[in-house]
């Protein structure tokens, strides 16, 4: 466990310098990343900030494009300022079902002020939940909502 004064080190290093989350845990050495975002997280200055942007659908598109011309997925994921999962991603996206298939998806409400509503048949998202165990410690586990 971090001590108070702790966390705010870390949040305040965050909100203070031009780092990321993973160059404050490597310059202070604690904690990892995630713990770090979860702490972000509640914080009101970081409100909005959790969401991934969405990638045009024309990055997408040109990431493709390049992968399928001869290029490494590596080396166009550089050029386009993306990373390499997220090509990889696309590149299987567009091989299983063509250019409809690297539309952007609505991930959340607030993203075009369309409602995001459970597609039939595929599985409710996981949402992390704590339980007390047997022993009597505080866990986490997953459960679908």
């Amino acid at each position: 466990m971090f001590s108070p004064e702790e966390r705010e080190r870390a949040v305040e290093l965050y909100f203070t310098t031009p780092m990321t989350t993973a160059q404050v845990v490597e310059h202070l050495g604690y904690p990892t990343r995630q713990c770090l975002e979860r702490w972000l997280a509640m914080d009101s200055r970081y409100a909005g900030h959790m969401a991934k942007p969405i990638i045009p659908l024309e990055t997408r598109r040109r990431a493709v494009e390049l992968v399928l011309g001869g290029m490494q997925q590596k080396q166009a994921a550089k050029q386009l300022g993306v990373s390499v999962g997220a090509v990889h991603g696309w590149v299987r996206a567009y091989r299983k079902g063509g250019m409809a298939a690297l539309q952007p998806k609505n991930r959340n409400s607030a993203q075009g002020n369309k409602p995001a509503t459970p597609v039939a048949g595929r599985p409710q998202p996981m949402m992390m939940t704590r339980r007390l165990c047997a022993a009597g410690s505080r866990n986490w586990s997953w459960r679908t909502r």
